[in-house]
C-alpha cells in the first residue's frame, strides 16, 4: 500500500458510464421497434384496412401514441449521445489523473529526502519513497505508525514524543506547519538517528484536511560531528580549568607565601632602622608588598576560586558577588539557595564562569548602581538570573566601538559554554532600562548518539 498509492478508480465509481451504454442499446431497440410498428400501422390504415374511407378512433389514437413514442425514443437517443460524450470526457480526466499520479510518484521517488504522505481518515502512511524507508530502516513505511505513539521520536533531552506532539499528527489534527525541527528517532534496526523534520497539511477543495506530508532529512552525521566537536571543546575547557587551578594554587601557595614572608621580613627591620627616612621607605615597601599580595590573591581567585572546589558553587558565588560589589562600590544581593542542589563539576564551573562574565560586563559597560543574582530550580533545570539597573543597550544595534564588541564577545562566550552542556542563554535589555541575563542548565544530559 505504501509503495503503490492510487487515486480512486474513477471508472468503477461512475454509474453514469454503464447507464449510458444501456440507454444507447435500449434506445436503439425501442426506436427500431417503434418506427417499424408505426410504419406498419400507417400502411395498414392507408392501404390494407377494409374501412379505407373511414378511419377508426382507435387507429388514430394508436398512430398518435406511436408518434409520441418515436419522439421520446429520439430524445432518449440524443441523451444517450450526451452521456457517451460525458463518458469520453470522464475517461480523459481519468487519464490526466493517472498521468498526474505518475508524475507525483516520479517526483517523490527522486527527492533526496525521506517523504511520506498520511491519510487523515486512517492515520496511516499511504505514500512514501525509498529514502523514507531507508531513513527509518524499515521495509514498509506502514511499520512507522503515527497513531500508536510508540518510539516515534525523542527530544534532545531524551523525553519521548507523545502522539499528539508528533509533527505529522499535529499537521493532520490541527493543520500545523513544522519547519526544520530536529528530532531524534529510533530506527527499525535499533540504531538512533537525528532528522530535520518538516510537515504540512494537505487540504481538499473545501479546505478540509485530507492528508498530511512529512519530509525528513537525515542529519545524523552532522550531529555526530557536532557532538565530537563539543566533546573536544569540553576537553579543552576542562584542560584550561585544570591549568587555571594549578596556576591559582601556585600563586596562592608559593608566590603568596613568599610575599607574606617578605612582608614579615620588612617588618622585622623596623627596630633596626633608626633614621626616619629609612622607616618611611620601609613602610612604602611593605605597602607595595601587601598590595602585591592582595593582587596575587585576586588573580588566583579569578583564575579558579578554591572555594568552588572546597565549599561548593553557592558559597563560591556568594564570595564572588560580595567581593565584586565591595571592590566596585555597587550594591549587590544574591539569593542562591537553589544552588545547594548538587550539580556536576562541569555544570558548576559553567555557572560560575557565566556569572563571573556577567558581572565583568556590568562593571565595564553598564554603569549600574545595583545588581541582583538569583537562582532557582524548575523541571530539572537550574536557572540563574543576573540583573542590573545600568544603561542597557540595543541588541539589534551593531557594536560601534571596541568596548561594545568585547561585551558582545563575552555574551557569545557565555552562550557557547552553556551550549556545550546543553544549556542556553537569553538576554533582555533596552537602552536606559538595564540588562537581565538568563542562564539555564538542564540537570539531565542531552540525547546523544
Amino acid at each position: 500500500m505504501s509503495e503503490t498509492f492510487r487515486f480512486p478508480d474513477l471508472r468503477g465509481m461512475d454509474p453514469a458510464r454503464n447507464l449510458g451504454g444501456r440507454q444507447k442499446l435500449i434506445a436503439s431497440l425501442t426506436l427500431t421497434i417503434g418506427f417499424t410498428v408505426l410504419i406498419s400501422k400507417v400502411l395498414w390504415v392507408s392501404f390494407l384496412s377494409p374501412t379505407y374511407q373511414r378511419y377508426g378512433e382507435e387507429d388514430w389514437l394508436l398512430i398518435f401514441a406511436l408518434s409520441l413514442i418515436v419522439m421520446l425514443v429520439f430524445a432518449l437517443v440524443r441523451s444517450a449521445g450526451r452521456v457517451a460524450a460525458a463518458e469520453a470526457e470522464w475517461q480523459d480526466v481519468q487519464r490526466a489523473l493517472q498521468e498526474s499520479q505518475a508524475r507525483l510518484h516520479a517526483v517523490v521517488r527522486s527527492l533526496p529526502v525521506g517523504v511520506a504522505v498520511a491519510e487523515a481518515s486512517s492515520r496511516r502512511v499511504v505514500l512514501s519513497n525509498d529514502q523514507f524507508r531507508h531513513l527509518w530502516r524499515v521495509s514498509d513505511s506502514e511499520q512507522v505508525s503515527i497513531a500508536s505513539g510508540a518510539d516515534l521520536g525523542y527530544r534532545p533531552d531524551g523525553r519521548a514524543y507523545e502522539t499528539k506532539d508528533w509533527p505529522l499528527a499535529r499537521a493532520l489534527e490541527h493543520g500545523e506547519v513544522t519547519l526544520d525541527k530536529e528530532i531524534w528517532i529510533k530506527r527499525g534496526d535499533g540504531t538512533r538517528g537525528c532528522v530535520s523534520t518538516n510537515a504540512a497539511p494537505i487540504r481538499d477543495e473545501n479546505g478540509e484536511i485530507s492528508a498530511a506530508v512529512i519530509a525528513l532529512t537525515d542529519i545524523t552525521d552532522r550531529k555526530a560531528a557536532e557532538a565530537e566537536r563539543d566533546r573536544l571543546t569540553r576537553r579543552l575547557l576542562k584542560a584550561q580549568e585544570e591549568e587555571r587551578l594549578r596556576i591559582a594554587r601556585e600563586l596562592h601557595d608559593e608566590l603568596g607565601q613568599d610575599l607574606t614572608a617578605l612582608s614579615l621580613g620588612l617588618k622585622s627591620l623596623e627596630p633596626v632602622l633608626q633614621e626616619q627616612a629609612m622607616l618611611t621607605k620601609l613602610a612604602e615597601l611593605r605597602s607595595i608588598v601587601e598590595h602585591m599580595s592582595v593582587e596575587v590573591h585576586s588573580t588566583a581567585s579569578s583564575l579558579r576560586p578554591t572555594s568552588l572546589t572546597d565549599l561548593g558553587l553557592r558559597q563560591a558565588l556568594d564570595c564572588l558577588v560580595a567581593s565584586w560589589a565591595e571592590r566596585l562600590g555597587i550594591a549587590a544581593d544574591a539569593h542562591l539557595e537553589a544552588l545547594d542542589e548538587r550539580l556536576s563539576d562541569e555544570g558548576q564551573v559553567v555557572i560560575y564562569r557565566v556569572v563571573q562574565e556577567a558581572l565583568t560586563n556590568i562593571a565595564k559597560h553598564s554603569g549600574a548602581n545595583s545588581v541582583s543574582v538569583t537562582a532557582q530550580w524548575a523541571d530539572g533545570i537550574v536557572r540563574v538570573t543576573v540583573e542590573d539597573d545600568g544603561r542597557g543597550f540595543d541588541p539589534a544595534e551593531p557594536a560601534a566601538n571596541d568596548d561594545k564588541q568585547l561585551s558582545r564577545l563575552g555574551l557569545s562566550g557565555m552562550r557557547e559554554r552553556l551550549a556545550l552542556v546543553g544549556g542556553y542563554l537569553s538576554v533582555e535589555t533596552a537602552p536606559g532600562q538595564g540588562t537581565t541575563v538568563y542562564a539555564a542548565l538542564p540537570t539531565s544530559p542531552s540525547f546523544q548518539l
